[in-house]
């Protein structure tokens, strides 16, 4: 960021303290002040009736406002109509948050409502409050937690009854123990799950015999779970369920037939899976289908294949990742709205007390507002200061990369001119040889081995270290993310003893230090060339030079380099991209 632009940014936000403290009183509050005056007076529960009006109507943010106005109203001394409502209020405002994604807020709502229900005599909803917890806590992949939730809510539902919320709650914990591995468990809820489907929805239906289904497969009863997901997909498509229970059918169906090892059917429902998805625009909830799709044609030799549905995968994350950035950014708008919201409810409470202390307020906020300015000015001048200090040694880091890629390209162009002008000298050499030995014959040293002795002598050695640098440096067989010794050793007509036993003697490292070298020295000609490149995300190049994980891309790039993969590209960008 340029000098000018923090500049502006320290003197306006300066001036906003100072402006605030002076106008406090006269400051507008906001757009919902005159809906939240009006309920001012009014019960908590028609409040909510009023809230769960706005929501059906698709006014999802002045539901919130009215929410939020009974939350502001938790009281341990509220009468117990009163806190029932609360309780609503927060388990509501909690769902819309949880429906945008914001998890940890709407987390926050859980917990302060269940602390509300669980305050009064009735515990009316409690079990809900448990479900959702545990909700989020599966939407983190924390599926132990998510289920000592969902159990402590199912014996919520046997106190005070509450069959939605159960049918939910079997459903829920069938699936999580298939996930852990814990069939008797998932077959115990599963069966409670099956005697309550007939009083569900279509959708709760699907469900449970989909819950049956997976533990069938886990089982490896793949003919009986294959029957039931055929059924389930056509059911979905007549019941006239969203598309996404339909692809989920299909995809349960190619997982069961690539287990089971028949490689015609799980080609043919990876295919309808796809296919479908991206009809009904949901492509991006089936986006490990194409990783898969590439590892089976992969498994099959079928490269060509294999290579299109990666380069769709990584393109797909990239969309997927891109929109996941986008509904960010609206859920920070929304939130950001509701804090403001927040606030004018705490205003409205505290405003005669802020009245009478208006004329203090002003004259501390004058003293802080220059006090802030003053200390911005400094920290300006000191992070400009940083900055550029920053900014040249990543300049200085960049440089060293960059120049020693190139050093590094030059020399493997010597070493396979060398590697070929040694080769003709041998050449020479063995011809004369065997006129020496034709002229004067010598005893046999018995026939010419590769690498089959048991321990290799020097020439040997030389001969396979070559190899090896004539693999990795010819070509990009490193970059596929199952990239062995065995695979390196199967390439160079050697094994895998044999291969360690040269990297480690010459060039000093293991195998997987000497081949993420490779890696990352790929990772950074990807990241500065902008032409053939440019189009993928830091996470799509990792992954093209064979990282599975982000996060061990990221930490081997700046272990070897010191600057992340994201700076590297930026100082290359800026510095005209890589020498070629």
């Amino acid at each position: 960021m340029k000098i000018c632009q923090i500049c502006r940014r320290a003197v306006a936000a300066a001036a906003c303290v100072l402006v605030c403290a002076l106008w406090a009183v006269a400051a507008d509050y906001g757009k919902y002040t005159t809906l939240i005056n009006k309920v001012a007076d009014m019960r908590s529960d028609e409040i909510v009736r009023m809230g769960d009006e706005s929501l059906a109507r698709g006014r999802s943010e002045e539901a919130m406002v009215l929410y939020m106005v009974v939350c502001e109203r938790a009281d341990d001394a509220m009468p117990e109509d009163g806190r029932r409502a609360c309780s609503q209020a927060h388990v509501k405002a909690g769902d819309i948050y949880y429906g945008r994604g914001d998890y940890t807020r709407a987390l926050e709502f859980y917990v302060a409502g269940l602390r509300v229900c669980e305050g009064g005599a009735s515990h009316y909803g409690i079990a809900r409050f448990y479900k959702n917890i545990g909700n989020v806590y599966c939407q983190y992949q924390d599926y132990e937690k998510g289920a000592r939730y969902f159990k402590t809510a199912y014996e919520h539902c046997k106190a005070d009854p509450d069959p939605d919320t159960e049918r939910k709650l079997l459903t829920n914990l069938t699936a999580i123990y298939v996930y852990l591995g814990r069939l008797d468990e998932a077959r115990r809820y599963q069966r409670v799950a099956a005697g309550m489907a007939a009083g569900g929805d279509k959708v709760n239906r699907f469900i449970v015999d989909f819950n049956g289904a997976l533990i069938s497969a886990a089982e490896g009863s793949y003919a009986s779970a294959v029957a039931v997901f055929r059924r389930l997909a056509a059911y979905a498509v007549s019941s006239k369920l969203p598309p996404q229970y339909e692809c989920y059918a299909y995809q349960e169906l190619y997982k069961a037939f690539r287990k089971a090892g028949v490689a015609d059917s799980t080609l043919h429902y990876l295919s309808k899976c796809e296919l479908t998805a991206r009809r009904h625009g949901v492509s991006h909830m089936f986006v490990d289908a194409l990783k898969d799709a590439s590892e089976i044609y992969e498994g099959m030799g079928r490269r060509a294949e294999a290579l299109e549905y990666k380069a769709r995968f990584l393109e797909m994350s990239d969309s997927v990742f891109n929109q996941r950035k986008f509904d960010a950014v609206k859920n920070v708008q929304f939130q950001y709205e509701m804090e403001k919201t927040d606030k004018e409810i705490s205003a409205l409470r505290l405003q005669q007390e802020r009245s009478r202390q208006t004329i203090v307020y002003q004259r501390t906020a004058i003293v802080l507002g220059f006090g802030a300015m003053m200390v911005v000015s400094a920290f300006v001048v000191i992070l400009y200061r940083q900055n550029r200090k920053l900014n040249s040694s990543y300049a200085g880091l960049y440089a060293l990369n960059r120049d020693f890629i190139t050093r590094q390209d030059y020399m493997n162009r010597r070493h396979s001119a060398d590697v070929e002008r040694i080769a003709g000298l041998e050449a020479e050499a063995e011809g004369l040889r065997k006129r020496l030995e034709e002229a004067a014959p010598a005893a046999a040293g018995g026939p010419e081995r590769k690498y089959s002795s048991s321990n290799l002598n020097d020439e040997q050695q030389q001969a396979l270290a070559e190899a090896i640098a004539a693999v990795m440096d010819g070509g990009e067989e490193y970059c596929s993310d199952d990239f062995s010794l065995d695979r390196l050793a199967a390439l160079v007509g050697s094994n895998s003893k044999y291969v360690s036993q040269v990297i480690n003697g010459t060039y000093h490292k293991n195998f997987s230090n000497y081949v993420n070298e490779y890696h990352i020295r790929t990772a950074c000609k990807r990241l500065a060339d902008d032409a053939r490149y440019g189009h993928l995300t830091v996470k799509a190049v990792g992954e093209s030079v064979g990282y599975r994980s982000h996060a061990t891309f990221v930490n081997m790039f700046k272990k070897t380099t010191g600057l992340t993969p994201s700076l590297y590209q930026k100082m290359a960008r800026t510095n005209g991209g890589m020498d070629k």
